[in-house]
This record gives structure tokens, sequence and C-alpha cells, in this order.
């Protein structure tokens, strides 16, 4: 399969999203942050050493929702099923809630407590419905949440053994999971029982990977060196950026689609996958571990290594619509006679829809070009009356990858766009 490069994209970058981080500190903690989640508007933090906490207005309030928690040195929290409930990885145990107060501890049969993972495992098996990444002792699975938990690391060695996320993805065709972790990425194609190290690409730093996303077989990665994808299950790995400490990615699903953040030591936001606008971080004290949203605010999380062991750090806000800025439409035109829409879905699999706007009657051409300017295909080649319009453009038979389609409409009415193929 053909890789895509990405290196182009910094030419897409000039605009910077500006705009102050505003402090929102948790009052009875100034512990380094080392996850977030959202759940509608309510927003939760698991800190170095003080818990977790939770707020319901943006950050104004915090409230320790650390219940009987054991131990307060959270390497990770989860959620998703509803605003109660929290799996959450310590230095010393997995532990899981459904009220914020009365935590169960699921570490039964672990032979490495230090979890940095617990969350789902895989849904297509009874015996690894869910899954557990340690520090240091590798991959461990169970049929139930509370356990008893098998170790299941056969083919992970060395610093693979530090397990920092997991991720995956099923459909009709392909069924995999994937680790993110100190020595690289491993895929498993069978349920959590085998894996193996795909890391062609990677080196140095880059084989330290703090968080791992799937767009369908798109498979992404945030590193200590760089943030890249692959669309070979990790025989070929491109870098979306080859520099830079990457902590966290987190996709905000839109009712088009989806924007999505990648952020640690620098900060990115794509709307597409394919504009790339660097989020300014200036003034921001330490290191950004995490990140979550509400309907209003973006939140990171901040860590600074103490010499005590225990970090210090905040969280800060700055509102959402300062962030989510969509690609306008160019036209060497001074006058905007045309407007040439983001095709939906984007990335795609094999059918997306492209819209395109007409303030006068004219001749249209609309075509789709590949990543070297080969025409794939003709859409519209007509004269076309002032109005709206939408036209189906069907992939199949074209490989995954990177694609631009251009709309022409004279007078130098000349507009690009690009779309993504991920099967």
């Amino acid at each position: 399969m053909k890789a895509i490069t990405f290196t182009f994209l910094g030419m897409f970058c000039a605009t910077f999203l500006f705009a102050q981080w505003e402090p929102i500190g948790i009052s009875a903690s100034d512990a380094g942050i080392t996850s977030m989640f959202s759940y509608g508007e309510t927003v939760m933090a698991g800190t170095d050493g003080d818990g977790i906490f939770k707020t319901e207005d943006s950050g104004q309030n915090w409230t320790d929702i650390s219940g009987n928690l054991p131990n307060n040195s959270i390497n990770d929290i989860r959620g998703g099923v509803g605003p109660q409930v929290i799996w959450v990885a310590t230095q010393d145990g997995a532990y899981f809630t459904i009220d914020h107060s009365n935590y169960s501890n699921c570490s039964n049969g672990l032979t490495n407590t230090d979890v940095n993972y617990f969350w789902f495992g895989d849904g297509n098996s009874t015996f690894a419905e869910w899954a557990i990444g340690t520090n240091g002792g590798g991959v461990f699975v169970s049929a139930e949440l509370e356990g008893p938990w098998n170790a299941s690391s056969t083919g992970i060695s060395g610093d693979g053994l530090v397990v920092n996320d997991i991720s995956g993805y099923t459909d009709d065709e392909v069924n995999f999971v994937v680790a993110g972790t100190d020595g690289g990425v491993y895929f498993s194609f069978d349920t959590l029982v085998t894996w193996t190290a795909n890391n062609t690409g990677l080196s140095g730093e880059q084989l330290k990977v703090q968080r791992v996303g799937c767009l369908g077989s798109m498979v992404l990665i945030a590193t200590h060196n760089g943030f890249f994808y692959s669309l070979d299950f990790g025989n070929n790995w491109v870098p979306i950026f080859a520099e830079g400490k990457f902590n966290s990615l987190l996709f905000y699903p839109t009712g088009t689609g989806f924007n999505l953040f990648v952020i640690g030591e620098v900060g990115y936001y794509t709307p597409n996958l394919l504009d790339f606008y660097p989020i300014d971080l200036t003034g921001i004290p330490g290191e950004v571990t995490s990140i979550a949203t509400n309907s209003t605010y973006v939140f990171i999380g901040t860590a600074t290594p103490a010499k005590s062991g225990k970090s210090t750090g905040g969280i800060y806000r700055k509102p959402l619509d300062q962030l989510i800025t969509g690609v306008e439409e160019q036209s060497v035109s001074g006058i905007k006679t045309v407007q040439l829409d983001q095709n939906v879905p984007n990335p795609f699999k094999s059918k997306t829809r492209i819209s395109y706007s007409l303030h006068e009657d004219g001749y249209v051409i609309l075509k789709v070009y590949d990543m070297f300017g080969r025409e794939v295909s003709s859409l519209v080649n007509d004269f076309k009356a002032q109005g709206q319009y939408q036209v189906e453009f069907d992939a199949s038979g074209l490989s995954e990858g990177l694609y631009f389609y251009i709309l022409d409409a004279g007078k130098n009415n000349r507009i690009t766009r690009k779309m993504m193929i991920a099967n």
C-alpha cells in the first residue's frame, strides 16, 4: 500500500489559534493533572496524588469525588456510559464507580497493580471484553469487569510492557486492537491473545506512544516525538508532525463529523485531518498532559515534575468557539460568486457528498485529483443556473489516501479542497 506523506501540511498552518487561556485551578489541590474526560457538561480530572475531582459549571467549582479510593495517585480515568461512571487506573490497582463515591477494587488476579489503562478490551471476545494496561507488566484481560485478570502479552517485551493506551476497530471485514506502549505500537488480530510490533518508520522517542486513536483502519498515534498515522496496521508510519512531544489526543464530534485535538508540549487542532492549526500555549506553565471539552469550553490539564516525586499543575480553559474554526474556502477572485463546501463525511470509506453554491449562472467544472495531480473523476462539466447543488462522489476502486477536488466556475473562481479516503 502506498504511504501518503503529510509533510507539506505545515504550509496550511499559518494561522495560530490565539486567545488567552484562563486558569481555573482546583482550590483543594495543586497536584499535576494526569487525565481528564467529560460527559455532557461535567468534566472529571485525575490528579497525581490528590484523587479525582469534577466540575459541573465549567471549572468555577470543583468537587472531590475520590470517595473511598485507597490510592489517590491517579494514572488515568475514563468514562462514557453515564455521568456517574468512571474507570480508574491508579498506581496501586484498577477501580470502578457508578456513584462517584464507592469505588470497587477490580484488581483481582493482577500481578502488576501499577495500572495505566483500564477500560474496554475486545467486544468480539468473551474472555477479553475488558482490558488493563500496566506500567511494566503488559496487558491483562478479563471477561468480567472486576476480574479475575489473565496476563495476555504474548509477543510484547521490553519497554513494550509499559502499556499507555489501547484502542481498536471492528467491522464486517476487519477486527483489530492496537496498544500504544513505551516500546512502540503493537497490534492484535486475535482478540488480544497475541501481539505483533509494527513500528516501521518510528525510532527513538517516537517509540514512546502515549495515545492511540482509530478512524476505521486508520490508526493515529501521539508520541514523545511526533504525531503519526498508518493506513496499513503499522507496516508504514507516516509523520503528520515529525517532532514535538504529544501526550493526549481528543476526538470532538460535530453534526457532520469530528474535530481532533492533539496536544502536549505543542498542540494542534484539525477539523478534517488535512488542515492543522497550531494552538497557542504561551503562558501555560508545565506540560499539557490532557484535554477535554464540554459544549462551551476546551479544558487542558498540566503537570510539572517536582523533587518530591509528586508533580504540580493546574487546569485552564478557553472558549470552544475560539478554537473550533472551519477552513474557509479560498478563491483567487476578489468577488465571492461561488462556494465549495467540505465533503461529508470526511474521511470516508466509499462514498461522500460534495456541495457547492453559485451566486450567478455559469459553466461549472468539478473534478477530483489524486495527490500527484492526476485526474481520477469528473463530477460536473456543464452549464449551471444560480443555486445550490450537491453531487455524490463514489470512490470505489480508489486507494485510500489524500485527494483534492477542484471547482472551476470561470471568472477566476477556482476553489480547491482536500478529502481523505480511509478504508
